[in-house]
C-alpha cells in the first residue's frame, strides 16, 4: 500500500490567503485532499514550510529539502519523511480527488520509478527532455513516485534544476493517458486545482 504526501508548502500569493484553509463547499480544502488520501493510503505526510496550522491533523509535517526551491524539494522532503516505498503524492489545492483513479493510479507503478498522468497524444518518456510538463499537459502533483526517485531528485536539486519534471529523464516514468483516466474519471476533474479566487469560483459550479 502507499503512503500518501500532501504538498502544502507554497505562498499562494495568487489566491492571496493559504490556499489549504481556503473553505470550499463547506469543507477547507485540505480535508478535501486527507481524506480520499487516509482512504487508500497508509500513512500520510504534509509538506509545509509553516508547520503549526496543520498541527491539528495530528500527521507528521516536514518542511521543504531546501527553502525556497519550489515544489522538487518538498517532493524530496515528503518522498524521504514517508518512507514508504511507494507514495501517492497530489498537491493541497485539489477538491476533486478521485478515489478510483487513485487507486489505478497506484496500481499502474509495479515496474515503474513514477505514474504520472499525462493527457497529450502520444507522450513518451524522451518527451520530458525536450518539453515543459505543461507542454506534455503533465500532471505530476496528481502521480505515484517510487524512493527510487529520491537519488534523481536530488542530483537536479544539485545542479539547481528547479522543475518540478526535472528529474524524469532519469527514472522509469509510466504516462498515464486521458483514454486511461476516464473510466474513472470521465470529465477529468480530479486534475483541476485552485490556484486563484477566480478558479475558485469556477470549481464551485457543478460539472456538465
Amino acid at each position: 500500500m502507499a503512503a500518501g504526501i500532501i504538498l502544502a508548502g507554497g505562498q499562494s500569493r495568487r489566491m492571496g490567503t493559504d490556499k489549504a484553509f481556503v473553505l470550499f463547499e463547506g469543507r477547507i480544502l485540505i480535508e478535501r485532499v486527507i481524506e480520499p488520501l487516509r482512504a487508500v493510503c497508509e500513512g500520510i505526510v504534509i509538506v509545509a514550510n509553516d508547520r503549526e496550522p496543520y498541527a491539528r491533523f495530528r500527521v507528521p509535517i516536514v518542511a521543504d529539502t531546501v527553502p525556497d526551491f519550489g515544489p522538487l524539494a518538498g517532493l524530496h522532503a515528503g518522498l524521504t519523511a514517508a518512507q514508504a516505498e511507494l507514495s501517492l503524492v497530489v498537491a493541497v489545492d485539489m477538491p476533486f480527488l478521485n478515489l478510483a483513479l487513485l487507486r489505478a493510479l497506484i496500481d499502474a507503478a509495479d515496474g515503474w520509478d513514477a505514474v504520472i498522468p499525462a493527457l497529450a497524444i502520444g507522450v513518451r518518456a524522451d518527451d520530458v527532455k525536450r518539453n515543459r510538463a505543461k507542454d506534455l499537459d503533465m500532471h505530476p502533483l496528481h502521480a505515484v513516485y517510487r524512493r527510487t526517485c529520491l537519488p534523481a531528485i536530488q542530483a537536479a536539486m544539485d545542479r539547481g534544476d528547479r522543475r518540478l519534471n526535472a528529474f524524469l529523464p532519469d527514472v522509469r516514468v509510466r504516462f498515464f493517458s486521458a483514454d486511461e483516466m476516464r473510466p474513472y474519471d470521465p470529465d477529468l476533474r480530479s486534475l483541476a486545482n485552485v490556484n486563484t479566487p477566480e478558479e475558485l469560483r469556477q470549481a464551485h459550479r457543478p460539472a456538465r
